[in-house]
């Protein structure tokens, strides 16, 4: 039997990639992104304000980590 000790630690724990909560305006329908902040959850309202319309109502239509681009 081997203990989890024996193995290297593998790439995808050594790199960690922030989630990112996505908005939607629900005045005028942008959509935008930002970073995540622990108490958020989809179909919250936010009083944030949206960059196009000035509506200070956004609903978080999406919580992802999106992984960055490899260097070729």
């Amino acid at each position: 039997m081997c203990s989890l000790e024996s193995f290297p630690p593998s790439k995808m724990m050594l790199r960690y990639v922030p989630p990112l909560t996505f908005l939607k305006c629900t005045s005028c329908g942008t959509e935008n992104s930002r970073t995540f902040k622990e108490e958020d959850y989809v179909f919250k309202k936010t009083n944030e304000v949206c960059p196009k319309c000035g509506n200070n109502e956004l609903l978080i239509v999406g919580i992802y980590v999106k992984e960055r681009e490899k260097k070729a």
